[in-house]
């Protein structure tokens, strides 16, 4: 029984990977009964620059420790058992939380923090339980699809219908929605089938509408000794109720907490503890939530009131960056010694309150401190270098409820019921992607998110490839339908490779540009674009931004007039679980598709393009108290459109009163 990441990765690694000098991470354990007497396994693979006198992991199961890994496996992947105390492991989820502890053993400093990682290979972690154990009941049928899917398989769904099983799609997600981090792959397959495959512990098998079996859904061996799910094309929602209800709900304080503009809210109100930050490379991220309809555009500021405090004899040169949405908005040393080994007066940080948006933003402390000496292994420093207490506190300020079209809000709108594939995509994609993608969308319709300013769930996503942009309706793409297939299809973009500097040297005249047809073209776009920004503010042309890019998938908002509908083109034969994992990221993180078209990299980041043309509505009424606000938001979003007739105003009224103050002179003499 496996050790299943909380956070996905996307596969990057060949385990879980942990970086730093003081990562921690959690992972689910799903067991079929509770165990006594048991050893907990803990496999791990480390990078060679770390010391392992030093090095260890401190291993915690549903919050007691059992005990500490040393970390010394370089170059190959070794196991250590921890017993585990009596009546400590529950059926159905276990919490392992492993913290490590990492040392360089030649250097010290931020760049040598970069160096120290541990996979912790999931799959040969965890618990051992004799297959015959696993009965024919739910958490049995649970804890052995985790089981199969940490050792890489996918799960099989056999039906006869594909058309049914787009249909139980929702239902699908939301019992992959059980397992948290990264959704299980699913593979549709026949009745009857030869596999070459080691047997399969867990699977479904949908029978056909019509055949009649009795006490449908229920749990069958099969002949491969797997645990068989049985039920039919027509029950999906009863078997999503059984497992369901043997796993029960999903611990509290998973969600992004929600902030209220024009309150002041201290840290503790956001469910955030004093910070404590190790190490010598080190980022602290409190993550939070605006609603939907706040929208700052202008010059209005937000504060933050930082309560903090730093250990004394920090080296010369250490400093704490203080961030919003990455964009630093502070630097503050943590070398003075007049201010060291003490709480400190509460400091006022204004910022921009423009740098916040809608959704999640986060706001983080990154701290650099050199090492000393900067050639040898860290000294121990068992004291936090610094604090940041509870107390510290956020004000935003309030604005009107005005809404503009983006990726991100409408992807927090998506109905699960309304997520899709095109013909081409379904004979292309994996089937089980469209249930894969469904699950990360699968929350709790409640009364209380509606009245938070979660807008309602009315969104779709239709997931395609390449050959359906041109099907899409929408001037954003059928526009540019070439230069977004020629994105999707371009080889990866390079990165890190040095560039000629003489590369773009041309000895000939400026006019053998127009000899060749391509450089011609792209030169043309590229200077419409300037040309175009000077009216309508910052925002380029889409074919002119997309020049030079590359990307695996893109997510598309191809209609302001529909924004709550999107597409989702996956180029074939891509690296689907980082795309997924990216997707399931953006819950908690900043980072992530927004915009109306947003490219997802090789590298595994977003890359974000807005319309000049998105429609700004407003959802209140239009008063003198809003009305300085929602013009400040107008003017921002499309300056050309508003300056330009003030400026003609302005000329009108200054010939005006020339012509005023010289008729009056006139009459003077």
């Amino acid at each position: 029984m496996p050790l299943r990441p909380r956070s996905p990765q996307g596969g990057e690694t060949a385990g879980h990977r942990l970086q730093g000098e003081y990562p921690e991470e959690d992972f689910w354990l799903f067991l079929p009964r509770a165990i006594d007497g048991a050893s907990l396994a803990i496999t791990t693979l480390s990078s060679i620059n770390l010391l392992p006198d030093r090095s260890h992991a401190t291993v915690l199961v549903n919050g007691t420790k059992i005990g500490s890994v040393v970390l010394e496996n370089f170059s190959a992947a070794g196991t250590m058992l921890l017993p585990v105390p009596d009546g400590l492991l529950t059926a159905g989820r276990n919490l392992v939380e492993v913290r490590l502890e990492q040392v360089h053993r030649v250097f010290c400093g931020p760049d040598a923090s970069f160096g120290l990682w541990t996979d912790i290979i999931a799959y040969q972690s965890g618990i051992t339980v004799p297959r015959t154990e696993l009965g024919l009941d739910p958490l049995s049928f649970i804890a052995a699809t985790s089981a199969q899917l940490a050792q890489g398989k996918t799960f099989s769904l056999a039906s006869d219908s594909y058309a049914q099983v787009l249909n139980a799609s929702p239902h699908v997600a939301r019992i992959e929605s059980l397992y948290e981090g990264l959704p299980p792959e699913i593979t549709v397959d026949d009745y009857y089938r030869v596999t070459e495959q080691s047997p399969q512990l867990a699977r479904v098998t949908a029978l056909p509408e019509q055949y009649s079996v009795p006490d449908l859904p229920r749990f069958q061996r099969g002949g491969d000794g797997a645990i068989v799910l049985l039920t039919n094309n027509g029950q999906a929602q009863a078997s999503e109720a059984l497992l369901a209800r043997a796993l029960g709900p999903m611990p509290a304080g998973t969600s992004v907490p929600e902030v209220v503009p024009g309150k002041r809210q201290p840290l503790s109100e956001l469910g955030v503890s004093t910070l404590e930050g190790r190490g010598h490379y080190i980022r602290q991220a409190v993550p939070f939530r605006l609603p939907w309809d706040w929208l700052v555009l202008a010059s209005q500021r937000a504060q933050l009131r930082l309560d903090y405090a730093f250990v004394r004899d920090l080296p010369k040169g250490a400093l704490l960056l203080v961030k919003i949405n990455d964009e630093t908005i502070r630097l503050l040393p943590l070398d003075d010694v007049n201010q060291a080994g003490r709480r400190l007066d509460p400091l006022l940080i204004p910022f921009a309150a423009n740098q916040l948006q809608p959704g999640v933003n986060e706001v983080s402390f990154e701290a650099l401190v050199p090492g000393e000496p900067a050639d040898a292994a860290c000294a121990p420093q068992p004291a936090p270098v610094f604090q940041i207490f509870d107390t510290t506190s956020l004000t935003v300020p309030e604005s009107p409820r005005m809404v503009l079209p983006r990726i991100d809000r409408s992807l927090a709108s998506l109905d699960v019921s309304r997520i899709s594939m095109s013909e081409a995509a379904q004979r292309t994609l994996p089937l089980g992607m469209l249930a894969q993608i469904s699950s990360i969308y699968v929350s709790d319709e409640t009364a209380a998110a509606v009245e938070q300013g979660q807008p309602p769930r009315t969104g779709s996503i239709k997931i395609g490839i390449p050959a359906d942009l041109s099907m899409i309706p929408g001037d954003i793409v059928s526009k540019n339908v070439a230069e977004l297939e020629e994105v999707l299809l371009s080889p990866p973009t390079t990165t890190g490779q040095v560039v000629d500097p003489w590369a773009k040297v041309d000895s000939r005249g400026w006019w053998t540009l127009f000899l060749d047809r391509h450089k011609a073209t792209d030169s043309l776009r590229e200077l419409r674009g300037k040309i175009i920004s000077l009216w309508r503010g910052p925002e380029s042309d889409l074919d002119s931004w997309l020049l030079g890019r590359s990307a695996e998938a893109m997510l598309v908002q191809p209609s302001m007039e529909t924004p709550e509908d999107l597409w989702l083109i996956v180029r074939p034969n891509t690296d689907y679980e980082r795309l997924v994992a990216s997707l399931v990221d953006m819950h908690q993180k900043s980072e992530g598709p927004k915009g109306q078209v947003s490219l997802f990299g090789f590298d595994g980041t977003w890359q974000v393009w807005r319309s000049a043309s998105r429609p700004l509505s407003l959802q209140e009424p239009l008063t003198i108290s809003n009305a300085r606000a929602v013009v400040g938001n107008y003017v921002t979003l499309s300056p050309g459109r508003y300056i330009a007739p003030l400026f003609l105003l302005a000329i009108g009224c200054a010939l005006s009163a020339m012509g005023l103050l010289v008729a009056s002179r006139r009459r003077k003499k």
